[in-house]
C-alpha cells in the first residue's frame, strides 16, 4: 500500500478561509500534498447534520442539571468508562514497534514514564453517567470559529446510548476546578460509530456552553489546540490524560508512530482507565497548553489493553468532516 503524502490543516484558518469565500456554505474542500490534491463534496451548514454524522443535543434543563451534578464530591467518586487495562506483565510488544508479541513480560526498553502536574488549561477531565454509574474521560479545547467545541473518544460519550449529565472541567486537578463546570450542548459522533462501533471512528466533538457566570466561549478563556489532519505517522508528542487512580493529570513525552494505516500508536508507562480521549499534542507549549492535536486515546481496544502501549485514530478526512458537521450544526 502506497503510505499518504503526510500534510497537517490549521483547521482554524482553513475554515476562515472557507468563510471568507463561501460564508462557510461551502460546497467543496481542496487539499493538496507535493503529489496530488484530493476533493471532497460539502453540504451547506443546516441544523440536520449529513449522513455521515450523528448530533445529539442536549437540552436547557439537562445542561443545567449537569452544571449542578457534579460536585467535587461526585468528581472525585467517578469512576473510568472503559474496561480495565491488563498489567504490563500481560503482553509485550516485539523489536519492531508497528507489532506485539507474547515474548517478553515488559514494555520496550526506553519507555518513558509520565510526570504528575496540575495541567494546562486547554484540556481537562469530562465527567459523565451512564444509567446510575458516574464516569469519566480526558478531553481537550480545539481551535474552532465557534469558539466552543471540546474532542474526546466516541467511546466515552456514545456506547449503547449517550452519555448523560455530560460536563467538561478544563485543568481539573486535586479536587480543583479553575475555569469551572462547563455543561455540554451537543455531542457529534459519526454515524459508523454509532451504528458499529467502528474503531476508525473513535473521535467526538462536543459544544459546550459557559458555566453560570462566565460569558465567553471556552477557546476565549482556556485557549484551544489545533487540529492536525493528515500530518504523518511519526512525531514528538505530548500526551495528557486522567487516570483513575490519581487526583492530578499525567504528561509523558513521547512519539508517535504508525501501528496501521488508520491507526496510531506511542509508548509511555501508567496510561490506565480514565486517559480515553486524552489529546496527543505536537508542538507542544507548556505554558499555555496550545499546539496541534494529532490523536486522542481511543481507536484499537479503545486505546488499548495495556498501560504502556496507547492508540489512537489517524486523523483524515473523516475526523474533518465530523468537525465540520459540529461546527454546521451550530448554524
Amino acid at each position: 500500500m502506497a503510505r499518504r503524502q503526510p500534510f497537517s490543516v490549521n483547521v482554524r484558518a482553513l475554515l476562515a478561509l472557507l468563510a471568507l469565500s463561501s460564508g462557510l456554505a461551502a460546497t467543496g474542500l481542496v487539499a493538496g500534498g507535493p503529489a496530488a490534491a484530493a476533493t471532497r463534496s460539502r453540504p451547506a451548514p443546516a441544523t440536520v447534520p449529513a449522513p455521515g454524522a450523528a448530533v445529539h443535543a442536549v437540552g436547557t434543563a439537562a445542561q443545567s442539571a449537569a452544571g449542578t451534578y457534579w460536585t467535587p464530591a461526585r468528581m472525585a467518586s467517578a469512576t473510568p468508562v472503559t474496561p480495565p487495562r491488563a498489567p504490563a506483565s500481560a503482553l509485550a510488544p516485539s523489536s519492531e514497534p508497528e507489532h506485539a508479541a507474547a515474548s517478553t513480560p515488559q514494555p520496550p526498553p526506553g519507555t518513558p514514564d509520565p510526570t504528575y502536574f496540575n495541567g494546562v488549561p486547554t484540556v481537562g477531565a469530562l465527567f459523565f453517567t451512564t444509567g446510575s454509574q458516574a464516569h469519566f474521560c480526558t478531553a481537550s479545547v480545539v481551535d474552532s470559529p465557534t469558539l466552543n467545541l471540546v474532542l474526546t473518544a466516541a467511546h466515552c460519550v456514545y456506547g449503547s446510548g449517550y452519555a448523560t449529565n455530560i460536563a467538561y472541567v478544563p485543568e481539573w486537578h486535586s479536587g480543583v476546578s479553575p475555569y469551572g463546570v462547563w455543561p455540554v450542548q451537543s455531542i457529534t459522533v459519526a454515524s459508523g460509530w454509532r451504528q458499529s462501533q467502528d474503531p476508525d471512528l473513535d473521535f467526538a466533538f462536543l459544544k459546550v456552553a459557559p458555566p453560570s457566570g462566565e460569558a465567553r466561549p471556552v477557546q476565549l478563556v482556556t485557549g484551544g489546540l489545533l487540529l492536525g489532519i493528515n500530518a504523518g505517522y511519526a512525531h514528538p508528542v505530548y500526551v495528557i490524560g486522567y487516570n483513575d487512580t490519581d487526583s492530578q493529570p499525567i504528561g509523558c513525552a513521547t512519539r508517535s508512530f504508525e501501528f496501521e494505516p488508520t491507526q496510531i500508536e506511542f509508548y509511555c508507562n501508567s496510561f490506565w482507565d480514565g486517559t480515553s480521549g486524552g489529546p496527543w499534542i505536537t508542538h507542544f507549549n507548556p505554558a499555555t497548553g496550545t499546539g496541534v492535536v494529532i490523536g486522542d486515546i481511543g481507536g484499537y481496544d479503545q486505546g488499548g489493553d495495556y498501560p504502556w502501549a496507547s492508540y489512537s485514530d489517524y486523523y483524515t478526512w473523516p475526523t474533518m468532516d465530523l468537525y465540520l458537521q459540529a461546527e454546521a450544526s451550530q448554524a
